[in-house]
């Protein structure tokens, strides 16, 4: 289940509140940020925090226009929400506030390191990608 948390308009809110987070265990390829507009914080640049903004390119707006769709029902769609907790989410971004989500990625990376020579301790470091034991496409 994700963790949606609320934050007003502002730079430093949003960076406290990413602090909050990664103090309570999240990684940050664990967090996101949505938006209305492209965000433009130094900080974040070379983070692994996703950053989402509803507005998209050019194309998408005119794709949307003619779907009918907005974005950030788009956007919200990919989260488990009742339709009520989506319009909420949906009211906040439009008032400019930033929506930070935090999921903690419980799947199972075992089969990458059973699969992949890189991972064999026994193994010298020069391998191919020939040499994985996983499946070939």
């Amino acid at each position: 289940m994700s963790d949606f948390t609320i934050v007003e308009n502002s730079e430093d809110a949003l960076l406290k509140t990413i602090r909050t987070k990664l103090s309570e265990g999240y990684k940050e390829s664990e967090l996101s940020v949505v938006s209305k507009s492209k965000l433009h914080i130094e900080e974040l640049n070379d983070s692994e925090v996703s950053l989402t903004s509803t507005s998209g390119t050019f194309s998408d707006k005119i794709a949307r226009l003619l779907v009918g769709e907005d974005g950030e029902d788009i956007v919200l769609s990919y989260f488990n929400l009742s339709e009520s907790d989506k319009e909420r989410y949906k009211k906040e971004i439009l008032d400019h506030k930033y929506i930070v989500i935090a999921t903690k990625d419980t799947s199972s990376h075992e089969e990458v390191e059973e699969a992949n020579a890189a991972y064999d301790p026994n193994e010298e470091l020069n391998h191919y990608a020939e040499e994985s034991r996983g499946p070939k496409s």
